[in-house]
């Protein structure tokens, strides 16, 4: 399985059975106009940054509504939440993404507002191998937030997403705070993941 991170939420999910693209932003977000073919996309919700399927090409599935989907040969589970701390007041909701497949198990948090709270958010959370976690605040949860997150439900690996860089200006934190409370490695842009790698939290290259 490979893991490549296109930037803001958006990530290409490689398996045996096809490609999994996550979070698809337009152009307004800041980063090169983003084009990718897959087969299926997750969207956490419906908000211009996390839901631009025109940049995806080959005609894939579209996964935005909780419950249990088939894609790509993986298993995956669509958990509400919320993208704020008064249960969607402000910004509406939001889906957890667990994904199933080849053995592994990774989580895409999307916009996450809150520390989950429900039996089912903290089953999506879970014996994880792998979580995609907002860290910038403001939109989502913040770096403290996400750092406690992540000593909670213990991933094998936590690798960041939706924060400030020299693409995106959001008015969101860069990386720096969560790796400094992490000790968070930097890893290239795609990766392998296997049951043994990566681990620990990370920071990929953009």
């Amino acid at each position: 399985m490979k893991l490549k991170w296109l930037g803001h939420s958006c990530f290409e999910l490689t398996l045996d059975g096809g490609v999994l693209v996550t979070d698809p932003y337009d152009e307004s977000v800041g980063y090169p106009p983003l084009r990718v073919r897959a087969d299926a996309v997750l969207s956490s919700h419906d908000h211009f940054d996390h839901n631009y399927f025109a940049a995806v090409e080959g005609d894939p599935a579209i996964i935005n509504t909780p419950g249990t989907h088939r894609a790509c040969g993986a298993t995956i589970t669509a958990t509400p939440s919320f993208h704020d701390e008064e249960r969607g007041a402000k910004r509406g909701k939001n889906l957890i993404f667990t994904v199933e497949a080849e053995g592994l198990r990774i989580a895409h948090l999307g916009d996450l507002g809150h520390f989950p709270d429900t039996e089912e958010q903290k089953a999506a959370l879970s014996d994880l191998d792998v979580m995609l976690i907002p860290i910038g605040g403001f939109f989502t949860i913040d770096t403290p937030t996400a750092v406690r997150l992540i000593e909670e439900f213990k991933p094998r690996c936590a690798i960041a997403m939706h924060f400030r860089n020299r693409y995106c200006g959001f008015t969101v934190s860069d990386e720096k705070e969560f790796v400094r409370l992490t000790n968070a490695a930097t890893l290239p842009n795609e990766i392998e993941i296997t049951k043994d790698a990566p681990s620990g939290c990370c920071v990929m290259e953009i």
